[in-house]
């Protein structure tokens, strides 16, 4: 899920996209691929990684993606997203995504996860 708009709440807007997911949820991530002229392109190949900010750990280290068009959904499985130390309640994620277009170019990405633990009787959990 996208974080609310920062805009119209009087904060400043960020240069990168913001998420908050639980842990161990799939994130879903719309790609759109324009070349410099703004015209769609299909990017010849696609790689992301997951860094933990907050702790300073890979996640998931580069991983291709098969190309699907010039839009695309990125899924990154739950299965990987999971806290490096539970008990923090929450951690920042980078994702890093870089793709090269069908010309050459190379275009760059970093969104930012807020990696949250889910709330129990028995304290945070973690799956």
């Amino acid at each position: 899920m996208t974080i609310n708009n920062r805009g119209l709440s009087g904060q400043p807007t960020l240069p990168y996209v913001d998420f908050r997911s639980y842990a161990g949820a799939d994130v879903f991530i719309d790609l759109a691929f324009l070349d410099h002229t703004g015209c769609p392109s299909i990017p010849s190949s696609l790689v992301y990684q997951v860094d933990d900010l907050t702790n300073a750990v890979n996640v998931i280290p580069s991983t291709s993606v098969a190309i699907t068009g010039s839009t695309q959904t990125l899924q990154i499985p739950g299965a990987k997203l999971n806290l490096t130390h539970y008990w923090q309640g929450s951690e920042v994620f980078q994702i890093w995504m870089t793709a090269v277009l069908q010309d050459g170019s190379t275009v760059q990405s970093v969104s930012v996860l807020e990696l949250l633990a889910i709330q129990t009787p028995f304290g945070t959990n973690q799956f």
